[in-house]
């Protein structure tokens, strides 16, 4: 009998915000499947203390914008996948966030399913929710519509006249401009941001004007429509 592939989601940044069900999940599973970047393997060491013991299978999964490498080591990730699964293996896949928010996963999740493979998805706490609750805010509130933006891609300047709540992620080295372009549209006062939320280097910004140069990749901004006093 053949394997099955989860898509675990560890939240954004500490262990305590794993669901239940993501920790028996990851307990339960033969081995985890770790996406290899380069770099910092965060979310490997957000769930360290729930898989002592475990196999751990590294996807070499380049960050890059270039289709043609992505496609490449996507489909490349999904083979060793797979070989895994013919042995019938459980693999639980671990992702920063939820895996159907701008993860990687959902790509490999898609193949192994195209080519025959069972998969499923195990939600988790989304980096904006979290940086929600860091703020001390609502996200939406009575009939207020919620953007999520990736604010490094396409045309800011149309998106931010979006009605309604906006949540701007995938900002890091786009931050200088990105926080222009608040100031252009007269949003930067309604606009706060969290660093790294729920990691050790976390940063909670009140106001804009306090960012200084580039932010971590792992950076949330989230801007409020301006609601007139009841």
């Amino acid at each position: 009998m053949r394997g099955m592939l989860y898509g675990v989601g560890v939240g954004p940044g500490d262990e305590r915000l794993l669901t239940l069900l993501a920790v028996d999940t990851l307990k339960n599973a033969d081995k985890i499947v770790v996406p290899d970047t380069g770099g910092e393997k965060t979310a490997l060491k957000i769930v360290e203390n729930f898989i002592k013991g475990k196999e751990i299978l590294y996807c070499d999964l380049p960050m890059t914008r270039n289709e043609e490498i992505l496609r490449e080591s996507h489909r490349k990730a999904a083979d060793l996948i797979c070989e895994e699964l013919e042995k019938g293996l459980n693999l639980a896949f671990i992702t920063l966030g939820d895996p159907t928010i701008y993860s990687t996963y959902m790509y490999i999740h898609r193949i192994v399913l195209d080519m025959g493979y069972q998969a499923g998805i195990i939600n988790g706490i989304p980096s904006f929710c979290a940086a929600a609750a860091k703020l001390n805010i609502s996200l939406c509130d009575k009939n207020e519509m919620l953007h999520i933006i990736p604010s490094s891609y396409g045309d800011l300047d149309q998106t931010l006249e979006l009605p309604g709540n906006k949540v701007l992620m995938k900002s890091g080295k786009s931050i200088p401009e990105v926080i222009e372009k608040l100031k252009e549209k007269n949003l930067l006062e309604q606009s706060k941001m969290v660093e790294c939320c729920f990691m050790e280097n976390e940063k909670i910004y009140e106001k804009m004007e306090e960012v200084t140069g580039n932010s971590s990749y792992f950076s949330i901004i989230i801007v409020k429509e301006q609601q007139d006093e009841l």
